[in-house]
């Protein structure tokens, strides 16, 4: 079974769930949401909650309003998991693939076209809409134009990066922000205090995202890290040496945000002209990596030479 969300509890999201929720009981709820904000702070997790809950009200086992828990006893949640549920439709980025392409808008298109089973509410939810192609974007835009009667959008914006604006301005858009003080907060319970105190202050001052300070913790967990002891420069020639990344591939943008701070921080510290040089020699063809599907590998190992075993 493929699992939709690494946590079945949401935090941090109690007065948007409340709106929400009162909009849905009011038959107000708008059938283009746009929730926009940084990378990693659980629009997508709060996503799937909210659906869960709005799908899952008259079943047994139903979500858990009170305490913001999923039961994963739910009928509903079990077939949003196995991708069969008939008022779910779930689009993101495909394994190995670098964008959302028109063949999966083409497959809501006709999702769309489709009755709604007991004439219930139909939830399309898309995570990472500026990853959509052009071709992709210009026809999710026509169906967001004249949506067919009960269908309901959630698209899940990095607000880092644009998209079309007339997607924009068709939606209700949902800004979310967290303090730093509420990142660490939430991250410590998810992964609890014992967990997070192995964290150390140079991992916290670089991500600044819940979703990124649970990825590390589950990283050095999965591999027998003890992060508190790694400096940046270390723990990227662990993984590089071991070739962790050919395990992962979720890895490769955890190494790149690494390579990118790294760089930065011997740039700052040193204000150095020859590092600044590497910066952009080495942001620019991670870049064109990710761009052009280029050779990881000898990207990875070329900075190992460069800078790490210098």
């Amino acid at each position: 079974m493929t699992n939709i969300l690494s946590t079945y509890k949401l935090y941090g999201y109690d007065n948007l769930f409340l709106e929400f929720d009162n909009l849905l009981n009011n038959n107000l709820l708008p059938n283009k949401i746009l929730l926009s904000g940084a990378n990693g702070i659980g629009k997508y997790t709060f996503a799937v909650h909210f659906i869960n809950y709005a799908l899952s009200k008259n079943e047994d086992d139903s979500y858990s309003f009170e305490s913001k828990q999923i039961n994963i006893n739910n009928k509903s949640f079990k077939l949003m998991n196995n991708s069969t549920h008939p008022n779910f439709n779930l689009i993101n980025l495909k394994i190995n693939k670098k964008n959302i392409e028109i063949e999966q808008i083409r497959n809501i298109i006709n999702y769309s076209q489709k009755s709604s089973f007991n004439q219930n509410k139909r939830f399309i939810l898309i995570d990472n809409i500026e990853l959509l192609t052009k071709n992709a974007s210009n026809s999710l835009l026509k169906l967001l134009e004249e949506p067919p009667e009960n269908l309901y959008f959630i698209l899940i914006h990095d607000n880092s990066y644009r998209i079309l604006e007339t997607i924009k301005s068709r939606s209700i858009n949902f800004k979310i922000n967290f303090t730093n003080k509420s990142i660490i907060q939430i991250t410590k319970k998810i992964i609890g205090d014992e967990d997070f105190s192995t964290i150390n202050n140079t991992y916290l001052k670089m991500y600044n995202s819940i979703g990124d300070l649970v990825f590390l913790n589950n990283f050095a967990k999965k591999y027998e890290i003890n992060i508190e002891s790694y400096t940046i420069k270390e723990l990227l020639n662990y993984i590089i040496s071991k070739k962790l990344y050919k395990k992962d591939p979720e890895l490769n943008i955890f190494i790149y945000r690494l390579i990118q701070f790294l760089l930065f921080e011997t740039f700052y510290l040193s204000k150095d002209n020859k590092i600044y040089d590497l910066y952009k020699y080495f942001i620019l063809k991670m870049n064109n990596t990710i761009k052009y599907n280029l050779d990881i590998e000898s990207l990875f190992f070329e900075f190992k030479n460069t800078l790490i075993n210098e």
